[in-house]
């Protein structure tokens, strides 16, 4: 079969989105010939991991890239950055038009940054066509818009109406009608795609590959982290505030990351007390990460629109125990790991959120599960459900309405 796969993201050892592209393009590569549409800069390291890899011989990389001045002013705020990566899928649907002309594709797929309200270039085929899995539909829940301050709430507002206004488009309707195989992330983003006839629930995020690197299990630490960009909808701010009632003497709350709401998460930690109990550790390598992850007490997941996080299901797949809101991509993501230790707390008011996340912090401490040697993988595999959605969408099973 001859694939043509779109990932505006595609990059090793970055996580998230990046991460998500380059399991994508591995998982296709391993019965497929596969032709890939990425961005120009993530082809030096992508080159660099394929290199030795079986995969490579199947894998033809296209770069792509928008000069001009939707790629200078891309980095100036939301706006900006979602009018370069339009600008881009629609260079990639003339760019996969050209290829097709070559070389005759059985399917496409379009993967990363793959939301339900925007274009994705590759549906301009009408080849076979796998959509996501789709995210974009988690909103803040509205007991806890105040915990991104008074610009969060603002810049909440405007994402919710931009995503409105851009689903509403005829190009972006006509590539779900366009769609054989629909995948959302999660329920709230199903949601948003209900008119269309069917939907599949499945979060990306199982993508994870993470190993524990001994065969000697670790002692499991009395560490609670925070691991994630610090910015408003992440909620460090509601972890920093869940610590204040946590009462297990030993604990610590260690945030990893770097970002905008630094000096507010500083002033919190001063204001409540806590220089004792929540330090700031920056920005450490993934590797470095994924083993204090896997002897961590606990995870502490806070965000407030997630549609998949990498990061609680890396902890799912160490056995570490995640605490989280029962609200989009964690919510869907524990069912993936069912013998993993997991707690989802329903949204309320700041403080009442804040004192349920402590009590399972404290649960966990009192009650450690045993470390892992090996991984506990997700009850169904990303990769075969990838290879499953190429093979029904070329045999035209689960097509969705076309009203």
């Amino acid at each position: 079969m001859k694939v043509l796969l779109s990932a505006y993201a595609c990059e090793p050892g970055k996580g998230s989105e990046p991460e998500v592209g380059f399991r994508a393009l591995l998982a296709a590569a391993a019965v497929h010939d596969v032709w890939l549409i990425t961005r120009e800069n993530n082809i030096p390291a992508l080159e660099a991991a394929l290199r030795g890899l079986p995969e490579r011989e199947r894998i033809h990389i296209e770069g792509l890239d928008v000069p001009g001045i939707a790629q200078r002013l891309k980095r100036h705020g939301i706006i900006a950055l979602q009018w370069y990566y339009d600008t881009w899928q629609h260079a990639a649907a003339r760019r996969a038009l050209e290829l097709d002309r070559e070389v005759g594709f059985d399917v496409a797929h379009h993967i990363t940054f793959a939301t339900y309200w925007a274009y994705a270039g590759v549906a301009a085929l009408g080849k076979p066509l796998v959509l996501g899995p789709l995210g974009g539909g988690v909103q803040t829940p509205p007991q806890l818009v105040s915990e991104l301050g008074a610009k969060g709430a603002l810049t909440e507002t405007a994402r919710n109406m931009l995503r409105r206004i851009s689903s509403r488009r005829p190009e972006v309707a006509r590539a779900h009608r366009a769609a054989s195989i629909v995948m959302a992330q999660n329920s709230e983003t199903a949601a948003w795609l209900a008119k269309l006839e069917t939907v599949e629930i499945f979060p990306h995020a199982t993508t994870v590959n993470v190993a524990p690197s001994s065969d000697t299990p670790p002692r499991r630490t009395s560490d609670v982290l925070f691991a994630g960009r610090l910015i408003d909808w992440k909620a460090p701010i509601l972890a920093v505030r869940a610590f204040r009632h946590v009462t297990n003497p030993e604990a610590r709350l260690r945030i990893y990351g770097s970002g905008p709401e630094r000096a507010r998460i500083e002033n919190a930690i001063r204001n409540w007390g806590l220089e004792d109990r929540v330090s700031l550790e920056g920005k450490i390598s993934r590797e470095e990460l994924l083993l204090r992850v896997g002897s961590a007490a606990a995870i502490l997941h806070p965000a407030l629109h997630d549609d998949s996080p990498l990061a609680v299901a890396e902890a799912l797949s160490l056995g570490t125990p995640v605490v989280a809101l029962a609200h989009g991509g964690p919510r869907e993501l524990v069912k993936h790991w069912p013998d993993s230790p997991a707690t989802l707390v329903e949204p309320d008011s700041p403080e009442r959120t804040a004192r349920a996340m402590a009590h399972a912090v404290d649960d966990f401490l009192s009650h450690p599960p045993p470390t892992r040697t090996s991984p506990l993988r997700p009850r169904l595999s990303f990769a075969d459900a990838m290879l499953d959605a190429y093979d029904r969408a070329v045999a035209g099973i689960g097509r969705v309405a076309r009203g």
